[in-house]
């Protein structure tokens, strides 16, 4: 079972009317959490960049994110910062020998969400799993609320570390 310190409801940036309004947007939900951006915005990226239909999910997520080497996000706030933050990143998949558990040494043993999160407790990671997409960051689970506590056991079938430039 995760812990609630560990896990973050990845519903909370689909506060929009453009999210109401979807289904099938995990992978929205992840980009939003992951790059740090509105839904709106990881919504229109996943339609333009990923090629995503409207309450569909994005098919060949892995190979598509796997061809971004950087992302780039407009900044389109009017506020002045003081510490303006880069909205330039870095996408960089996993090599699939770095998704096996070195813990089992008698056979291959894919990470699953629990052991992945413990393994890798700095940065930002897009994980996907099973016909699903989720965030891992800094050590916290961002998924679905209804995966807290029965979704650690999913195996990662592949992950993206989403640093900034």
């Amino acid at each position: 079972m995760l812990d609630q310190t560990i896990f973050t409801n990845g519903y909370s940036v689909s506060t929009t009317t453009l999210a109401s309004l979807e289904k099938n947007d995990c992978t929205v939900r992840a980009i939003s959490n992951a790059f740090n951006v509105c839904y709106d915005t990881a919504h229109e990226f996943a339609a333009t960049m990923l090629g995503r239909k409207n309450r569909q999910g994005v098919k060949g997520f892995d190979s598509k994110m796997a061809s971004l080497k950087s992302v780039s996000f407009s900044d389109n706030s009017e506020q002045l910062s003081l510490f303006p933050q880069s909205n330039d990143y870095n996408v960089t998949p996993f090599r699939c020998m770095q998704l096996i558990n070195p813990t089992y040494t008698h056979k291959r043993v894919k990470f699953t969400v629990k052991t992945f999160m413990q393994r890798f407790t700095k940065g930002t990671y897009i994980i996907t799993v099973k016909d699903h997409a989720l965030v891992i960051k800094d050590g916290v689970v961002i998924d679905n609320p209804n995966y807290q506590f029965t979704g650690y056991r999913r195996p990662v079938i592949n992950a993206f570390v989403i640093s900034q430039k």
